[in-house]
């Protein structure tokens, strides 16, 4: 009896193993497939995002959807004009904008059960701004299970994602995209004042001494006539918070900014409306010391090296052509292909350094381009609003005031978008 109960133990510990191996194989072939799809750029869920309907000749495809898209659009754009995740949420609620769970069951014709999403969250918005589905590229396996044993849902890093770009027609630009990630990642950073507004300048002013940002602080001040106004300015936050022993005020009036960032965009406006290539030059001069007259010497470097290149491959030919005919030695023939293999691993160095500093030089005369194209609608800009400013300005620097023959000079860098500071 206990031969047979032992037996019928191993044969249970047995069977386990065996369960528990069936199970593991499943759970990698089934992985490998999901894996191959997800390579492939083709679709793996239940639902399409807002603002995609699942194509009818294949549900693995994207196509947009014309009502729900310009409701992606319209988020992408409140951002751009500086507004939070919770202002675009409450902005969608007020304007009675279905969720996406909800434009999900119109669709099917039936009434939304899941009525704890049937209003618009800050988190809602957050993840449809990151979602790199809205460029057409298609980005999935950012979740999984934990093991083949445990179901639990977990989020994977995301170097494990798998990222398959243009998989369909995009809603959004690129340059909409990066717009949106560079104000993005100034709102995580800073955040709204008490009265729930965000001040014009925070997180674009900074202390051109120590770095660190410029604190907004309000003043009650009586005029003249007698009445009582309020004062804005702006001073340094290390200052602020340590004193004079940190650095100094950096004090300047938020009115007296605006006066000359306004007056700098418009003359920065009339120049790309007059003189668009001059002012091109002028800003490829300065970026990274990179001018047009540079780009040409690389790209005739880059040239001359291409015919040398290609004049080495002639050389290899006729030398091993020669030494086969008997016109060379063995010897010298092989001394001969040791030169030019060494040259031309030299010269293919020297194109590859060539070929990364022409890149550079392109990437800067793009960012001109997109910067002239933007800056120039801006020419009787008569008001500045924080949208218009994120659009615009990437960063200010403000120097302390400093007396020069009898008045109050101070110098003030406006970084722009695309370009960085532009002198002229």
């Amino acid at each position: 009896m206990d031969t047979i109960h032992k037996n019928n133990e191993m044969l249970v510990i047995l069977k386990n193993v065996m369960n528990d191996l069936y199970a593991r194989d499943t759970s990698n072939k089934i992985r490998a497939v999901k894996h191959s799809t997800f390579k492939s750029g083709k679709y793996v869920g239940c639902y399409a995002p807002i603002g995609y309907l699942k194509s009818p000749e294949d549900k693995h495809v994207f196509i947009i959807a014309p009502v729900t898209a310009p409701v992606v659009t319209r988020i992408f754009d409140l951002l751009c004009q500086g507004y939070s995740y919770r202002k675009i949420a409450t902005t969608l609620n007020t304007e009675n904008v279905p969720t996406p769970t909800t434009f999900y069951y119109m669709r099917q014709g039936k009434p939304n059960i899941r009525k704890d999403s049937d209003f618009w969250a800050a988190p809602t918005v957050k993840a449809s701004l990151r979602n790199e589905v809205y460029l057409g590229h298609m980005v999935q396996n950012k979740t999984g299970n934990l093991s083949y044993k445990v179901h639990k849902q977990i989020v994977k890093p995301e170097s494990e994602w798998i990222r398959v770009e243009n998989t369909h027609e995009p809603i959004i630009s690129q340059k909409t995209w990066d717009l949106v990630r560079e104000l993005d990642a100034r709102n995580t950073i800073f955040r709204s004042g008490k009265a729930g507004e965000t001040a014009l300048f925070t997180g674009v002013l900074f202390c051109m001494d120590c770095k660190s940002p410029m604190r907004r602080y309000r003043d009650s001040r009586k005029h003249k006539d007698g009445s009582y106004g309020t004062y804005q300015g702006y001073a340094c936050n290390r200052y602020a918070a340590g004193g004079k022993t940190t650095c100094s005020g950096h004090i300047i009036n938020q009115r007296v900014l605006i006066e000359l960032l306004l007056i700098d965009i418009r003359f920065k406006a009339a120049l790309a409306q007059n003189n668009p290539i001059g002012l091109k030059e002028k800003i490829m001069a300065q970026h990274n010391a990179a001018s047009l007259e540079r780009r040409k010497t690389l790209q005739a470097t880059m040239d001359a090296l291409d015919k040398r290149l290609a004049e080495l491959e002639k050389l290899v030919v006729t030398a091993y052509e020669d030494k086969v005919k008997g016109v060379i030695p063995e010897a010298v023939c092989v001394q001969l292909l040791k030169w030019y293999e060494d040259e031309r691993a030299d010269k293919l160095e020297q194109r590859a350094k060539l070929s990364a500093q022409l890149e550079v030089c392109q990437e800067d005369e793009k960012a001109a381009d997109d910067w002239l194209a933007i800056i120039r609608d801006y020419s009787r800009l008569e008001e500045l609003d924080r949208p218009t400013l994120l659009r615009l300005v990437k960063r200010i620097e403000v120097g302390e005031r400093r007396a020069v023959n009898g008045h109050d000079e101070r110098d003030i860098k406006i970084y722009y978008n695309f370009v960085g500071f532009v002198e002229l």
